[in-house]
């Protein structure tokens, strides 16, 4: 994550939220610290566009590194 420029999963919870808007849970509240949650209640559609943008966030983040 901190190649990412994330201190931690919170960190990166808080990227994908305000970058990406997309909702995903830091795994350290769950005992997985450097992991986060994900929900899958939703139409496979929904899925599909939350990862799209969390790869948009991910890939302009390892570009700009």
């Amino acid at each position: 994550m901190a190649s990412l420029g994330c201190r931690d999963d919170g960190e990166f919870a808080e990227l994908l939220l305000n970058e990406g808007g997309v909702a995903v849970v830091p795994g350290s509240g769950f005992g997985a610290p450097g992991h986060v949650r994900l929900s899958f209640a939703c139409s496979m559609q929904t899925l599909e566009m939350a990862l799209d943008r969390i790869a948009r966030v991910l890939a302009a983040r390892v570009v700009a590194a």
